[in-house]
């Protein structure tokens, strides 16, 4: 029950705080908010507060889950039968918050890139499936995290950056050598930064004011544009 919840947990909560991210992007285009956003501020740095400032609240809600989550298993402890099975190891509140926090700058920014090529929230909302299929893959496979944590497929897909949160699972499921965990980490957050920079270059005043359909063509004419034009 433990592992699975906490995959579901995280799950869900990345996909609805990343998901806000590119609701008030084609949001603001559509209400040409975006518009008055730019004449005062640089398209890089409306990405980057939109990402952090979402984050704070993401941030929350997860606190919220984590919290409660923590303090129904402590109240277990009143039930011997269960406290033995809901056991959290030391050190899962600090493990999970960086996870999570990684885990969210790298799907929204990924959502944040669909949602300024998107000319409105019906058609950036079409894209939203591909952007968070990595994260449905830990869930179709979910029986190998409950019955054997430390096999290939679970082993795999908590070392690949873009399953990596799936790591908190085999953490609650079974004793995770620590450089796993350490590597898993490090690759989720090199890349959430390569991601965010990616993402960046599609924040540009040409690509948030443009009412075009995404296509490949727009895509890569925003990754050729040099990096200084996306300031």
């Amino acid at each position: 029950i433990v592992p699975f919840a906490t995959l579901f947990i995280f799950f869900f909560t990345i996909t609805t705080s990343s998901g806000f991210m590119l609701t008030s992007v084609t949001r603001e285009k559509e209400s040409r908010t975006a518009e008055v956003l730019l004449v005062s501020i640089k398209p890089r740095e409306l990405m980057l507060g939109k990402v952090i400032g979402l984050g704070v609240v993401a941030l929350l809600q997860m606190s919220i889950w984590m919290g409660g989550a923590i303090f129904s298993l402590n109240r277990s402890s009143e039930f011997p039968d269960m406290a033995a099975a809901f056991n959290l190891p030391p050190g899962f509140a600090i493990w999970g918050i960086l996870f999570f926090l990684f885990g969210y700058f790298l799907y929204a920014s990924l959502l944040g890139a669909i949602g300024a090529l998107a000319p409105n929230a019906r058609e950036g909302g079409q894209f939203t499936f591909f952007i968070i299929l990595p994260l449905l893959i830990p869930i179709w496979f979910n029986v190998a995290f409950t019955k054997s944590p430390n096999g290939p497929v679970a082993t795999f897909l908590s070392m690949f950056p873009l399953t990596s949160i799936s790591m908190m699972t085999r953490i609650t499921a079974t004793t995770v050598p620590i450089w796993q965990i350490l590597l898993s980490l490090g690759g989720l957050a090199l890349s959430s930064y390569l991601i965010v920079l990616l993402a960046a270059r599609f924040f540009q005043a040409e690509t948030l004011l443009s009412s075009d359909s995404i296509n490949l063509k727009r895509v890569f004419n925003a990754l050729k544009q040099p990096s200084d034009q996306s300031n």
